[in-house]
């Protein structure tokens, strides 16, 4: 890693796509997945030397719940505090944005509790994560 750069953008359709197809998870009607984009709350994505390896969005009704999605990083660069980063930059958003009583959520694999305790998130058995501001 030459030169990370964490930007608050909206990962462009193929930024996107790739990043799904890197970490193996299924890619979606490119339409739809555009509709999805351009209706997020709040995005994020890392770029090392201007090409993306990481993102992140939030999602929600931008007021009452506020859900965070598709945290992803390459493989490759996985293990390197990215996924760390995209948090850091999601949970500025919501400490600045959300108001009191507002419902944070996330769902995500067992195997990732610990990363998102960091954030003061609680896991329960249906893999969701939530916390409360």
């Amino acid at each position: 890693m030459k030169s990370i750069d964490v930007i608050e953008r909206k990962p462009s359709l193929e930024e996107y796509i790739q990043l799904r197809k890197s970490i193996g998870w299924k890619v979606m009607q490119y339409d739809a997945i555009q509709t999805g984009l351009d209706n997020s709350i709040y995005c994020v994505c890392v770029e090392d030397q201007g090409n993306i390896v990481g993102c992140g969005r939030i999602i929600g009704d931008g007021g009452t719940v506020f859900y965070i999605q598709d945290i992803m990083v390459k493989p490759s660069y996985q293990e390197q505090k990215i996924g760390t980063l995209i948090m850091e930059k999601i949970m500025d958003y919501i400490d600045s944005n959300c108001k009191e009583g507002t419902i944070i959520g996330l769902i995500a694999i067992s195997e990732l509790d610990k990363f998102y305790k960091k954030f003061g998130f609680i896991y329960n058995e249906n893999n969701r994560f939530y916390r409360y501001r």
